[in-house]
Formats: C-alpha cells, sequence, structure tokens
C-alpha cells in the first residue's frame, strides 16, 4: 500500500466538495455530520481557584522527549495539554466528539475519512502569544511528521498506509487501500492519536528546547530532564476547552511510596497510588476520584494452543498434547476461580466483573447472553471444576499439571498474589501449578516464538475490543497470546477492514461469541482508574480514566474555590 510521499509532496488543488451522505459521523450511525454531538467543554467556577497551580506527581514515561514522534501512545500524555485532535473523546462517556474537525464522514468506498476542520484555530507560542491558524497544511504536517522513518508513534503504520490529500484550508481526506478498524481510534485523542501542531514552527524548532507549537489551552514552559514539565495557560480564552488553573506541572515520581508521601505533604496535589494505599490517604484527608470510563481489563490468558494451520482445521495444533487443548480443561479452570475472593483480596471489591473477555457490558458488540450465562459456565464451583477435570481424564492418579508465570503488572499492585492465590484455588480442585519466575523479555520472547506450550499468563490490557482480540486470540502476527481458534481470524478480519460500526460490532460479536463459548480466555474483573487528590486544592477532574491507559483531559482539572 501507498506510504503517502506522493500526495504528501503534491500541492492542495481546490477541488468540489462532495455533499455530507449518510454515513459514519464520529463514532455513531447518523444521517449527516450536523448530528455529531458538539464537544462540550466542563462549565467554567465563577471565581478562580483558590491555587494558581496545580501539582501532579506521576510516574514517569518510558521516554522523555519534546518530539511526538519520539514514543508510543502510553508516553504522550507529557504533552496533551498543549495540543488537540481532529476527533476528540467525551471525558464521561469515551464516545468519538468532534475536536478541531468539526465533522467527518467515511468515504463512499468504506476506505477513507474526509474532515471538515474547524476555521480561524489559532497555534500559540510558549509565550502565549498567537503564532497562525490552524489549516489542512498542519494535519498534513503531522501526519509527515508522525510517519517519518525514525518515528516510534504507536499508530505509525497505520498512518504510514493511508494517503492525504489536501482538498483545501479546511478540508483533508485521508484514504486507505483498505479500511482499518483502527482508524478512529488511532487518529483521536485516546489510544495515541495525532496531535496536531504547527508546519511553520516545525520547521524551525530545536527540539532539544521545546515542543512545537500546538493548538491547546496550555503552551509548554519549562522543564527539567527526570524531574519535572511545566505548562501555563494561555492568556486568551480557548476556543473550546479553557483550563482552570493559570499553571499545571507534572513531577515525575517512580515510588508509590513517594508519590504517597508528597501528596500527604502538600507538594502535590494529584497523584495514583496503588489501591491498598488510599485508605490510608483518606484517613488524611484526601478524597479518591474516578475515570469515568472503564476499559482497564484484567485476565488470564492461556498459552499453548496455538493452531498449525488458521485456515485447515484438520491440521490440528502444535502442541495437540497440551492440556490447554481441551476445551473442558479450559473451562474447569476457570470454574475453579473464585473471582469474588480475588475481588475481596486484591481490588478492595471495586472490580466489575468481565463477563466476556474484552467486550464491556456497555460496548455496542456486547451480547446480554455471555452475562446470562456467566454464572453457570464460569462462575466458581470447585464440584463441577473436578467433574470436568474427570471428563477429561485427569484425577488423583493422572494429576493435571500447568505452569503460571509469577509476575507484577505495571497498572496495579499485588500481581503476584493474584497469580498465587489462583494457584491455591486450583490445587484445591487438584491442579498441580508449577509457579515459574522469569524476566519480560525472555517472556516476550517465548511468546512470540510459540514456545509456551502449557502456560498461564496474567495480563492488562487498555487496547480497544477489535485490537484487543488481535493480540490475544487472532492467528496472523504477532501470534502468541492467547488460545487460538480457526474460526476467529475471518471473523476479526471482517471486523477490522470496516470503519462502518455497525459492522465492526457484528463481527467481533461473533468472535467473542467462540472466546465465551470454547472458554479461550479466563476473564476476571474491569479495573477502575482512581486518582488521589487534595481536596483543599483540587475539587473535580473529569477524564475518562483508561481509554488511553495515560492520563488525558488536564484542562478538566478543577480548583477548590
Amino acid at each position: 500500500s501507498s506510504d503517502g510521499d506522493d500526495e504528501a509532496n503534491a500541492s492542495a488543488a481546490a477541488v468540489p466538495t462532495p455533499a455530507p451522505v449518510d454515513a459514519l459521523v464520529g463514532n455513531i450511525a447518523a444521517p449527516a455530520p450536523t448530528s455529531v454531538p458538539a464537544a462540550t467543554a466542563v462549565p467554567q467556577a465563577a471565581s478562580e481557584p483558590r491555587a494558581n497551580r496545580v501539582v501532579l506527581g506521576l510516574m514517569p514515561p518510558g521516554t522523555l522527549s519534546h518530539d511526538l514522534a519520539a514514543y508510543g501512545s502510553t508516553s504522550v500524555f507529557q504533552l496533551k495539554p498543549v495540543y488537540e485532535y481532529l476527533i476528540d473523546t467525551d471525558p464521561n462517556t469515551r464516545q468519538l466528539i468532534p475536536g478541531l474537525a468539526k465533522n467527518w464522514i467515511v468515504e463512499p468506498n468504506g476506505a477513507g475519512l474526509r474532515f471538515f476542520l474547524n476555521e480561524n484555530i489559532p497555534f500559540h507560542d510558549m509565550d502565549g502569544n498567537e503564532a497562525g491558524f490552524m489549516t489542512a497544511d498542519d494535519v498534513l504536517w503531522t501526519w509527515e511528521d508522525q510517519t517519518r522513518e525514525d518515528s516510534i508513534m504507536s499508530f505509525r503504520n497505520l498512518f504510514r498506509r493511508a494517503t492525504p490529500e489536501v482538498v483545501n484550508d479546511h478540508e483533508i481526506v485521508l484514504r486507505w487501500e483498505v479500511p482499518d478498524a483502527d482508524a478512529l481510534d488511532g487518529i483521536a485523542n485516546q489510544v495515541g492519536g495525532m496531535e496536531i501542531n504547527s508546519r511553520a514552527d516545525g520547521l524551525v524548532v530545536d527540539l532539544n528546547d521545546r515542543p512545537i507549537n500546538g493548538t491547546g489551552p496550555y503552551v509548554y514552559k519549562s522543564s527539567s530532564q527526570q524531574q519535572n514539565i511545566v505548562f501555563s495557560k494561555i492568556d486568551d480564552t480557548h476556543w473550546r476547552i479553557p483550563g482552570d488553573f493559570n499553571e499545571i506541572e507534572v513531577r515525575w515520581i517512580g515510588e508509590s511510596s513517594t508519590r504517597m508521601a508528597a501528596l500527604l505533604a502538600g507538594e502535590t496535589h494529584i497523584t495514583n497510588i496503588p489501591f491498598d494505599a488510599e485508605p490510608s490517604a483518606i484517613s488524611a484527608g484526601m478524597k479518591v476520584i474516578t475515570g469515568k470510563v472503564n476499559t482497564m481489563r484484567t485476565f488470564f490468558q492461556m498459552q499453548g494452543v496455538y493452531l498449525n494451520d488458521a485456515g485447515d482445521p484438520s491440521a490440528g495444533y502444535q502442541y495437540p498434547d497440551s492440556p490447554l487443548v481441551d476445551k473442558k480443561v479450559r473451562q474447569a479452570l476457570n470454574m475453579g476461580i473464585n473471582r469474588d475472593a480475588l475481588n475481596e483480596a486484591f481490588f478492595f471489591n471495586l472490580g466489575q466483573t468481565m463477563h466476556a473477555i474484552h467486550v464491556a457490558d456497555t460496548h455496542g458488540a456486547f451480547n446480554p447472553r455471555w452475562k446470562a450465562q456467566f454464572d453457570d459456565k464460569y462462575g466458581f464451583d470447585q464440584a463441577a471444576a473436578r467433574s470436568l477435570l474427570a471428563e477429561a481424564g485427569y484425577d488423583s492418579n493422572n494429576e493435571l499439571e500447568t505452569n503460571m508465570f509469577v509476575l507484577e503488572v505495571t497498572q496495579y499492585s499485588g500481581g503476584p498474589d493474584v497469580v498465587e492465590a489462583v494457584a491455591g484455588m486450583w490445587s484445591d480442585i487438584g491442579v498441580k501449578v508449577d509457579l515459574v519466575t522469569m524476566d519480560r523479555a525472555q517472556r516476550s520472547a517465548l511468546s512470540r516464538n510459540l514456545e509456551l506450550d502449557n502456560h498461564i499468563t496474567l495480563g492488562v490490557l487498555i487496547a480497544p475490543p477489535i485490537l484487543a482480540v488481535r493480540l490475544g486470540h487472532h492467528t496472523s502476527p504477532p501470534r502468541g497470546g492467547g488460545a487460538e481458534d480457526w474460526r476467529i481470524e475471518p471473523l476479526f478480519q471482517s471486523a477490522r477492514t470496516s470503519l462502518d460500526l455497525t459492522v465492526q460490532n457484528q463481527f467481533l460479536q461473533q468472535a467473542t461469541d467462540v472466546i465465551f463459548d470454547d472458554y479461550l480466555s479466563m476473564p476476571l474483573f474491569w479495573v477502575p482508574v482512581h486518582v488521589m487528590v487534595n481536596p483543599d486544592v483540587v475539587d473535580d477532574y473529569i477524564f475518562p480514566g483508561t481509554v488511553s491507559g495515560t492520563f488525558t483531559h488536564f484542562w478538566n482539572i478543577k480548583g477548590a474555590r
């Protein structure tokens, strides 16, 4: 497919704009772009915040840089206050809403997106002065920058497959040879996105000194490597999303205990700490604020159920003697997990039962029968689990044996404890569990090479459902993330190669039916994202939580009055 270089160098010839047609608008089916819900800012309080500056104490990202192409989606939050996106995300619902694009439509062939841009949107320099107005050429520049050869931006390959066409100053089209369901999420202010920035500034800026000018409500002020980054609110009222505090500072604090200490000492006003540390912070007068959208899930994946040939079911499995190939074993292991006990012990009863892997109960692809049948098919029942194992040929004379990796996960504390607790539960139904400790690089290499033949791994994922199915169950590279079934691949490809949300949901539901009915995963919980705040400084913070896996919507931090 085209990498877009020819189009990137072409002149932006003016061509007639097609009238909007019945098409997808944003992330919903609608008759015309005008029906896209408007992006609404959180109302400004009448008085000024009690404090001039809010300080966040956060885990440092994997890479610290002013260069937007120098890191993936989980690191870009370090510059979020400076930039906006063609498509924004409603922080209350996750729904895609207009951003710098006032609306957009899917092209008639289903393989392109046409964006109609808002006019007179200014960039600002680091002094807060206007520095030109955004046009489609700045969108093109952003695409060029994030697809350059040395880019490691998470969606670089998705963008490279697109061919951009500037129609006029306020209209641009991105076309793919094959539709890609990741396109909307990849462009939007969610899991990475396309941070629109100024071509004029990008051509002259020294990224060692500062980032490229953006259109956001804050501008970059200063940073100290490995220590902090500071943003100042623009003097003029922002066109769409005015901030509350005059300054936002983010301090990089790696240890959770140090983040907790800084919060209690009044050095920071917002931070994230483990669930088990929250009661102490609350007793000291701090307040919990929860992200509005719950998309982080934790689960166990079974590794070793790999097809020899995804297109030929008769070719069988690479490890036919692995016990995990047996559907009855997979169900028995699921029924041997006391999810209520895990939730109480490690998640303070905050986890919401995940009835089907990767598809939330509120998602358009959710099948109500998954919830209705969950207790019968997956619920904790040791007698039923033992019976299933006996039917599969396992008993005290032929004990089922499997391996579990003992590992930490970055998204919540206590990963090893969760693993060991489940190993104990399985021991109670007659399963011998070998606990394996291995460094992440070695484990990942074995997984990618399909060398894990009877292993169970604790997972945490924040990706949208279609991407999650790709990471866990489909049979095209990369493989190794979880149990495979030949029926999933064509359903996944049908969902992935459509920009029509109804079509995506139809095939995603069918693929998840297979995963659910054949026990190809071990769903545990949807886990909320909490921030702990000092209520003397912060009154509220409306943010989606785990859509991107990191912090977004900084301008929605509202100060105490």
